[in-house]
């Protein structure tokens, strides 16, 4: 479940933990995996995931929204994703509310 702040609650082993994909943590994740890292989670056919970057992307929003170590964050978003490859996705919907609908499109104004 996402929150007001774009977080997202993501409950393991009966614990629940907070995941941040803000803009410092998108700007970390260009810089180490390209421009184009979020292009590169769009499934292709008869490619594998990037799993390395899926990891990456979960371990980053748990430091950011839990203030643990980067190699406590790693292990445990393996975990995450090895019980739930659809992490990555609802977190990229939590920091990106909009981008799923037409909350920012605009409308003809009635006169």
């Amino acid at each position: 479940m996402a929150d007001a702040t774009g977080a997202l609650h993501h409950e393991f082993n009966g614990k629940t933990y907070k995941l941040r994909l803000t803009w410092g943590v998108l700007g970390a994740l260009q810089g180490k995996h390209g421009d184009d890292f979020l292009h590169r989670l769009e499934a292709e056919d008869g490619k594998l995931p990037p799993f390395g970057l899926m990891i990456d992307i979960a371990a980053k929003a748990l430091v950011k929204g839990e203030g643990i170590s980067e190699a406590e964050a790693l292990n445990l978003a393996d975990d995450f994703l090895t019980s739930d490859p659809e992490l990555v996705a609802r977190l990229l919907a939590a920091a990106f509310p909009d981008a799923g609908g037409n909350g920012g499109a605009t409308r003809k104004r009635k006169r």
